[in-house]
């Protein structure tokens, strides 16, 4: 499997809805197969979504990541997270990347953006920031805008705090792009490209399903990591008002400040209340939740969730072989936008026109269609899906 690769893309003028640089074509083409290009897509998505009905800069991003992928690009690759500035060798521009916290699922994420950055032939140089509270990672971000980048990729969770910091990047004349998390209008009009995935309809498109499964109405719990985070304030009212005007009741709500612990903890708690909610909805991994039920030897309520990672998907395969019907529906980890991003940035920085709001596909899809995704041999603690194999996340994860 092809680890994946860059390419470029786009950007626009925050006014309006699609502009470019104007001085350039963009990115050159990329030729790969319509099998391997339709392959990742699949992969990345976890459901079969046409080539042709893909964004042009997601379309890009995918058949980049479609190319082979070198001996080269993976030592770079390696060199490149283990520095704080990495260079590539070729090209002329620069991307930064400030991160704001360190996990499993973020460091994922900075190794798909670098990936994708070391297969552009236009990238030269890749300077990478961490800041795991607002006025670190505010800090470090005008300390890049300092060093000229010529994009500027982030995944910021910190919201509206970050606009004038944004500001003077964009005074700057430095190309931003956030991809994954959504941001505040007063900042998404600042940014040149916004790419994300609607979680309220995903989650919509998951009550659907339950609902359809389970017609009469039942109870629902519902988690998430801290409270009024921007990620949770977007999906969890769509759920609820789903799931109510069918009748149904919530019975628990919690705060795992998305940590092992914090999940244990709330995930016994909820199976000692007795109150066995047919439904529990958690915008990360699921395993601790299901655990208390399966170590009961019970059938575990449906799981629901954005992001989960391998072990959840080895808990349900488990689960299943011992003739337990554990079901679960997920959604793609959005682990591997960065590259969109990187895409975005250097298409505009080399003169091509994109959309400002990029809007990538979210389904929603019943994790028994997983089969051709899990992989026994990815680490536990490696987000579903990512473009890369499991000796590469091994490396990653311990990088």
């Amino acid at each position: 499997m092809a680890a994946t690769v860059l390419l470029a893309a786009c950007a626009s003028d925050p006014t309006g809805t699609s502009a470019g640089a104007g001085s350039g074509d963009g990115a050159a083409p990329v030729e790969v197969s319509d099998e391997a290009l339709q392959d990742v897509i699949n992969r990345a998505f976890l459901t079969d979504i046409p080539a042709d009905d893909l964004d042009p800069t997601i379309r890009q991003t995918m058949e980049v990541a479609a190319q082979e992928w070198t001996p080269e690009n993976q030592d770079l690759l390696e060199t490149c997270l283990a520095e704080n500035v990495c260079e590539t060798g070729r090209g002329t521009l620069t991307v930064a990347f400030p991160n704001d916290n360190i996990n499993p699922w973020r460091q994922t994420f900075r190794a798909e953006l670098t990936a994708q950055a070391i297969a552009s032939p236009d990238v030269a140089r890749i300077i990478y920031s961490l800041g795991t509270d607002t006025t670190s990672w505010l800090a470090n971000f005008n300390s890049l805008v300092a060093q000229q980048p010529d994009v500027i990729v982030m995944n910021s969770i910190y919201g509206s705090a970050i606009a004038p910091a944004v500001q003077r990047a964009k005074s700057a004349g430095i190309i931003v792009v956030e991809a994954e998390t959504p941001l505040p209008s007063e900042v998404e009009s600042l940014v040149d490209v916004q790419a994300t995935s609607d979680l309220c309809g995903a989650y919509s498109q998951g009550v659907d399903q339950v609902v359809e499964d389970l017609p009469d109405p039942a109870g629902f719990a519902l988690y998430t990591g801290i409270p009024g985070n921007a990620s949770a304030t977007n999906w969890q009212p769509c759920l609820v008002d789903g799931l109510e005007s069918a009748g149904w009741e919530q019975v628990s709500q919690g705060f795992t400040q998305w940590s092992p612990q914090g999940q244990a903890q709330e995930a016994n708690a909820l199976f000692a209340s007795g109150t066995n909610p047919a439904l529990v909805a958690y915008d990360y991994t699921m395993e601790d939740f299901a655990a208390p039920f399966l170590d009961a030897g019970q059938t575990p309520p449906i799981m629901m969730s954005d992001v989960v990672n391998y072990s959840y998907l080895q808990q349900l395969a488990d689960a299943q072989s011992q003739g337990i019907d554990a079901r679960a529906f997920v959604a793609n980890s959005r682990v591997w936008y960065g590259r969109i991003g990187v895409t975005a940035g250097i298409e505009l920085a080399l003169g091509g026109d994109v959309e400002h709001l990029i809007d990538i596909p979210y389904p929603m899809v019943d994790a028994a269609t997983l089969s051709e995704v899990f992989d026994p041999a990815m680490p536990a603690n490696a987000p579903v899906p990512t473009l890369f194999t499991p000796d590469q996340m091994t490396g990653i994860l311990a990088s």
